[in-house]
């Protein structure tokens, strides 16, 4: 009967707050002006690059310029009023995007351009990004906190439903279209963030910490939890074997010249299966282990990768192939909302609130480290190895990922929700 009480008092808590619905708004416009424009920028790419290895390195530079940026962006973010911040993320990706879609509609666009404005974009976005998430824990409680993630997760998964192939299909009606849309996403954006009201406080005592020793203080606090520290390398591993898949895909669709919305639908299908997982994960995120369902999604993805091994063979037609490799990506959607919902909410819901900036950032970087080079690694191995070989190498990731979660002990002993107040990290 509690269960049953719970949740309509959830949902009040959630939607009944001004503060909630106008950060759901503005985060949720942000993350549809990402989505609208992840394969925009890599068609542009192409297209102005004539290479899929340049068009790897493209992804690749831009990830490394947000993830650089976030080992400090983190620290700032919790010394800063994270609305404000909000709004100036958002003005800025305005001007980044409307530029290039300025740039393409004048045919005056260039890959070294693209380069320029992707990587800076990508470097403010990981400077300031941090700050919608680091805002939530104030605006909701931490035992809610699993749910309002797998409400995200499902909320960013029906985004990329419609994102992937609406981006195709806007790039193809003119290519600068999905760039014009993203921009306008992003004024909704900060818009939407300007309307956040949080409570006043007091200004920080005389004797707070520098930069350098809030900056130290978060990396040496998340560094000194051994559950976290193989977190982080089980999830670099897996981000780097999972994303080079996605851009295998995507470049070697590409190469074939297949027509956008159908390399858009990939995307598509990935997406509608972590809807179905964030539904799960709603059901699921109270009730059952966390250790147990996290080792559970981790081997179930690599079984979601194996079939592709078969795709783009002697004997086998481009059709088939798309149809098994669509089936198989789509799948393996399913648990990532799951893996959030528990153990992120697991690590955010034991950390202090003044430092969610901080961990989240400690957290994200080490985990997209690899996955940074996955673009770059998935446009070099695919003229060397051909699609199956390039799977076959990320496949290999997933599987020493899925072996560093299985054989920690932490992992597997994390309790239900319930149990986390004498749980440790």
């Amino acid at each position: 009967m509690g269960a049953v009480t719970e949740a309509p008092a959830m949902r009040r808590s959630f939607w009944r707050a001004p503060n909630y619905a106008a950060w759901f708004t503005a985060d949720t416009a942000s993350a549809a002006g990402g989505s609208l424009r992840a394969l925009a920028v890599s068609l542009a790419g192409y297209a102005v690059s004539g290479s899929t290895a340049a068009a790897g390195w493209l992804g690749t530079a831009a990830l490394i310029a947000q993830q650089a940026a976030s080992v400090f962006g983190g620290t700032f973010v919790d010394r800063h009023e994270r609305r404000t911040l909000i709004v100036v993320n958002a003005a800025i990706g305005v001007c980044a995007w409307g530029s290039v879609a300025a740039l393409l509609a004048a045919r005056m666009l260039t890959y070294p351009l693209l380069l320029v404005i992707a990587t800076l974009g990508s470097a403010v976005s990981g400077f300031l990004g941090s700050a919608t998430d680091a805002m939530l824990r104030s605006i909701i409680g931490v035992r809610d906190y699993p749910k309002a993630l797998s409400l995200n997760r499902g909320r960013d998964a029906t985004i990329n439903i419609a994102g992937n192939p609406v981006g195709g299909f806007l790039y193809g009606v003119a290519p600068w279209l999905p760039f014009l849309v993203t921009a306008c996403l992003y004024a909704l954006s900060g818009a939407a963030a300007r309307r956040i009201r949080t409570p006043r406080k007091a200004h920080a005592p005389a004797t707070r910490p520098s930069f350098f020793g809030d900056f130290v203080g978060g990396w040496s606090w998340s560094l000194r939890k051994p559950l976290l520290v193989t977190v982080m390398i089980a999830a670099a591993v897996l981000n780097y074997g999972v994303n080079g898949v996605e851009y295998a895909i995507q470049l070697h669709l590409m190469q074939l010249n297949t027509n956008a919305t159908l390399i858009g639908a990939i995307g598509s299908g990935i997406a509608a299966m972590m809807l179905v997982g964030a539904f799960t994960a709603a059901r699921l995120s109270d009730r059952v282990p966390v250790g147990g369902c996290i080792c559970a999604g981790f081997i179930f993805l690599c079984a979601c990768i194996a079939p592709m091994l078969f795709a783009y063979g002697p004997g086998v037609s481009r059709g088939a192939s798309y149809a098994l490799v669509f089936v198989a990506n789509s799948v393996m959607g399913l648990p990532f909302p799951i893996i959030d919902a528990l153990l992120l909410g697991f690590v955010y819901a034991k950390a202090p609130t003044s430092m969610q900036g901080r961990i989240a950032v400690s957290l994200t970087v080490p985990a997209q480290a690899l996955s940074a080079f996955s673009s770059a690694s998935a446009g070099t191995l695919l003229p060397a190895l051909g699609f199956r070989g390039t799977v076959a190498v990320f496949l290999a990731a997933l599987v020493c990922s899925t072996t560093v979660v299985l054989c920690s002990a932490r992992i597997r002993r994390i309790p239900r929700a319930d149990g986390w107040d004498t749980a440790e990290l």
